[in-house]
């Protein structure tokens, strides 16, 4: 599924998509054909000029030709770990829509510790260490997760997309989305052959951009479920189809609840603030003027402590600077086994 041709190419690969997964149970999807347009580098106007010649021949309104020109413009001069944008012929259609992918294989020029966290968390937090990590599995994974972000939306109109906004909130929406994303790219890295490392790898990460603020593209109940309950052996057998169909099935059984979003949502605000605050210069504030605007009302100590031991968990497994991560969580922590005790101690008043 990579472009395999030079950087000033354009690619528009049909891939046909039919089967069903009896043995795993995915949920029934209609069939469809997306088509994938890859392009890699830098956004030039000889590029751009191939996309725009595919919109103009597919009879694609002016006003979603200048918008897609506009955006994957952005995009490839924002997202270099690359992005997915399905183009919608019309807001009724889902067959045969178009989806522009960006193949990072041949334009990352970056370590691949940037397609995984932030400078901040890689610095400070991390103490500047990258785990092992095999960049060309790295950017595969990257670009089978995009596609599937093309598989998702295309299966649907945009009607139908709105609607599911609606009901619970764009930041749900994009959670559901990249659970989906994260699951299939999972699969995919197994079914070829990968090791189950680079997807405990990428699921540390996950949780551990809470400490960013990231609870968009937290996945790591998802990511635990295919380390545990799949390999190649079970894998290599299923078609494309079929895979994006367990992707799905996949993200029915693991995907957060909204309620649970909303309470992961205010765990990573708060993990955020608190960061930065222990990140702050020594001349600018004192370094622990933070320990003191902790606040253990919104969200829940128990639900808080929960997903710092997960952070703490993670940052153990990546290699990173544990003792950074002990300076900021102990003292949440020592507030939480206080009020641990205080229940303890008033269940035995009450007997």
């Amino acid at each position: 599924m990579r472009c395999t041709q030079a950087l000033n190419c354009i690619i528009a690969m049909l891939c046909c998509m039919g089967g069903a997964v009896a043995a795993e149970k995915p949920a029934a999807q209609e069939a469809y054909t997306p088509i994938f347009l890859m392009y890699s580098g830098e956004p030039s106007a000889e590029r751009l000029q191939g996309l725009r010649q595919f919109l103009a021949a597919n009879n694609t309104p002016k006003h979603i030709v200048a918008d897609t020109l506009e955006s994957v413009i952005h995009k490839l001069n924002t997202y270099k770990a690359g992005f997915a944008f399905p183009v919608f012929f019309s807001e009724n259609s889902k067959v045969g829509n178009a989806c522009v992918v960006a193949d990072s294989h041949h334009s990352l020029k970056d370590p691949v510790i940037t397609l995984m966290t932030n400078p901040s968390i890689h610095q400070f937090v991390m103490g500047g260490h990258t785990p092992a990590m095999d960049a060309q599995s790295v950017l595969d994974t990257v670009l089978h997760h995009e596609m599937f972000h093309c598989y998702d939306l295309l299966r649907q109109t945009q009607i139908e997309i709105g609607a599911q906004v609606a009901q619970h909130g764009s930041a749900y929406f994009s959670n559901w989305s990249e659970v989906g994303a994260d699951a299939f790219a999972a699969l995919d890295h197994l079914r070829n052959g990968g090791n189950k490392q680079l997807i405990r790898q990428i699921r540390d990460f996950r949780t551990l951009n809470l400490l960013n603020g990231d609870a968009l593209h937290y996945t790591a109940r998802t990511l635990d479920y295919i380390v545990w309950h799949y390999d190649q052996k079970r894998l290599q057998k299923l078609n494309m189809q079929q895979l994006v169909d367990l992707a799905y099935a996949i993200r029915e059984q693991t995907a957060l609840s909204p309620e649970e979003f909303a309470a992961v949502e205010q765990v990573s605000g708060r993990f955020e603030a608190q960061l930065k605050l222990l990140l702050r210069p020594a001349d600018s504030e004192s370094n622990a003027a933070w320990l003191q605007t902790l606040q253990y009302n919104v969200p829940s100590p128990e639900y808080f402590a929960r997903y710092m031991l997960q952070v703490r968990a993670a940052l153990y497994d990546l290699g990173g600077d544990i003792s950074t991560a002990n300076a900021y969580f102990y003292p949440i922590m020592k507030q939480y086994d206080r009020i641990r005790q205080l229940r303890v101690e008033r269940a035995d008043a009450a007997h």
